[in-house]
């Protein structure tokens, strides 16, 4: 993979990761009430609101993410794609 494909990579999960936490504090849920949404652990949310993915995470998140909050899921990996 080149330089240019992992800096876009970066962005996306960087944007990714601020989009999580961004819908759970617009929405007022606590991050364990976030984790039961996205059917993983407070401690794994913390690692993705931190901007790390946890090695066990999976598109199973993304999805949730997109039909609970009703957001096409490519737009959790842009930085505007919730304004």
């Amino acid at each position: 993979m080149n330089t240019k494909n992992s800096e876009q990579i970066q962005r996306e999960i960087d944007a990714f990761c601020q989009n999580v936490k961004m819908l759970r504090e617009r929405h007022g849920l606590s991050k364990k009430e976030m984790a039961e949404i996205l059917g993983i652990g407070a401690a794994s949310l913390t690692k993705i609101e931190q901007g790390i993915i946890p090695d066990r995470a999976s598109v199973s998140i993304v999805i949730k993410l997109s039909q609970h909050f009703h957001i096409e899921p490519h737009k959790l990996f842009s930085w505007c794609g919730l304004v």
